[in-house]
């Protein structure tokens, strides 16, 4: 399970891909609308705090690659007193057919 260190910024990083549908090939999945991400309790719920959602953008330099950032303030906020050494979840998705997520451990500092 990959970390989630209050001591930074939080880059949520969906590398958005789908399936040609005449090929069946795995392609990047460019130019999608209405992406956000989020951190949740749960694998499908709802953000812990509006400050920990976020819309995506597609990043330029890799079409299909979606992303946004939180700020570490706003992390240790609304997840120091209550997520340290627990599990959430990052939620991606529209609302409507797109939808992953992922598990994170949250921890208050990086070790060296």
């Amino acid at each position: 399970m990959k970390a989630l260190y209050l001591d930074n910024d939080w880059e949520f990083v969906w590398p958005g891909v789908r399936r040609n549908t005449d090929s069946g090939q795995t392609e990047p999945a460019i130019q999608l609308a209405n992406l956000t991400a989020h951190i949740s309790e749960t694998p499908n719920g709802p953000p812990i705090h509006a400050d920990l959602s976020k819309p995506m953008t597609e990043r330029a330099s890799t079409p299909g690659e979606y992303f946004a950032i939180v700020d570490g303030d706003k992390l240790r906020l609304h997840l120091e007193s209550n997520y340290i050494g627990a599990k959430v979840w990052e939620v991606f998705g529209d609302g409507i057919n797109v939808k992953y997520n992922s598990p994170r451990k949250v921890f208050a500092v990086r070790k060296p």
